[in-house]
């Protein structure tokens, strides 16, 4: 059996057996956007992520900046740590660098690195250099922290919560189509060509968002969408053993990446449904604190947060109402190494 035949979802399923050697030191292992310790503080658990960009799987070198490559890099383990609740605090760098690369491009990458670091309060405390003969790649891990009876987890979603999104989606998807295909850039006013690169190359975490969320504790589950909103919330339905309704006409889609979306063809649901890398936070909760929610991150951070769907019964599955009022199944389509469907720049 080849990898490619059961996907990066399998592969870690396969994995994860048998890692856990003395469990009363974890609180959460592999599945979650973190893995969660009990560290030296009674009240609080420890938060550990990390992650691996590598070059033209993850991204293209002359699609942005040095900067901008770090500073990403930085920010989807910062978003990993806000769809637990949590806090970031320190972080550790791995770098597989080809000789020939200039000594000027690599501290360009750390400047932006520490730079997103800085902008919130985390610590670069050690990592490591090695050579890599096949192109850049930037491994981060990142510890943080939560209160234990904060931390938000994907698998304590329930029937009959709604499922909820901060900000709009679809921005980095119709973005990467750009950065990928200059070609299509034609098609494309300037300005509108730029916006949506620039959120695929700057993504904002949703620390704050998350932090909110897990204070008040109104949201009972919660993913940073990465791989898709369609794959994350399968993510949330096999973890939770639930299924879910998601409505088309609620799915916040980004203006400017539905206007791109109809000027190059592309069906901008798909982006918003498909495209991932939005690092939007994909949440649960109570129906009778769905108002509340939007208006407390809208009133306290100035951010959107949209009802797009229900929880329900696991024997359900995971549906969607489309445009048409026709509900189908749910694809859980999005990025998935090792799979036909995986190509990012």
């Amino acid at each position: 059996m080849r990898i490619s035949e059961i996907g990066e979802f399998g592969l870690i399923d396969r994995i994860k057996k048998d890692t856990i050697v003395k469990p009363q030191d974890v609180l959460l292992g592999i599945g979650d956007d973190c893995a969660a310790y009990y560290g030296t503080s009674s009240d609080k658990v420890a938060l550990a992520t990390s992650d691996m960009l590598v070059e033209n799987i993850h991204f293209i070198l002359s699609a942005g900046s040095p900067r901008q490559l770090g500073k990403k890099a930085m920010a989807v383990n910062l978003s990993d740590v806000a769809a637990m609740g949590g806090i970031p605090r320190h972080t550790l760098i791995s770098l597989g660098i080809s000789p020939d690369t200039s000594v000027e491009f690599i501290e360009e990458l750390a400047e932006g690195i520490k730079e997103e670091a800085r902008l919130y309060e985390v610590n670069l405390i050690g990592g490591d250099t090695v050579r890599s003969p096949l192109g850049l790649i930037i491994n981060i891990a990142l510890i943080g922290e939560v209160e234990s009876d904060l931390i938000v987890k994907r698998s304590t979603a329930r029937p009959g919560e709604l499922i909820m999104v901060t900000g709009d989606l679809g921005g980095s998807a119709a973005g990467l189509i750009l950065l990928l295909e200059e070609k299509k850039c034609s098609l494309v006013p300037p300005p509108l060509a730029q916006e949506v690169k620039s959120i695929h190359l700057s993504p904002t975490p949703r620390l704050k968002e998350g932090r909110v969320m897990a204070r008040e504790k109104v949201a009972t589950s919660m993913i940073d969408i990465s791989d898709g909103l369609a794959s994350d919330l399968t993510q949330i339905g096999k973890a939770s053993g639930v299924g879910a309704m998601i409505y088309a006409g609620k799915v916040p889609i980004l203006p400017a990446a539905k206007r791109v979306g109809e000027l190059l063809g592309v069906d901008p649901l798909s982006l918003a449904l498909y495209g991932g890398e939005d690092y939007e936070l994909l949440f649960t909760t109570l129906p009778e604190k769905a108002d509340s929610i939007i208006k407390l991150i809208k009133e306290k951070l100035g951010t959107k947060v949209s009802i797009i769907g229900e929880i329900r019964d696991k024997e359900q599955g995971l549906k969607i109402k489309n445009l048409s009022g026709e509900i189908v199944d749910l694809q859980p389509k999005g990025y998935n190494h090792f799979s036909s469907f995986s190509t990012r720049g």
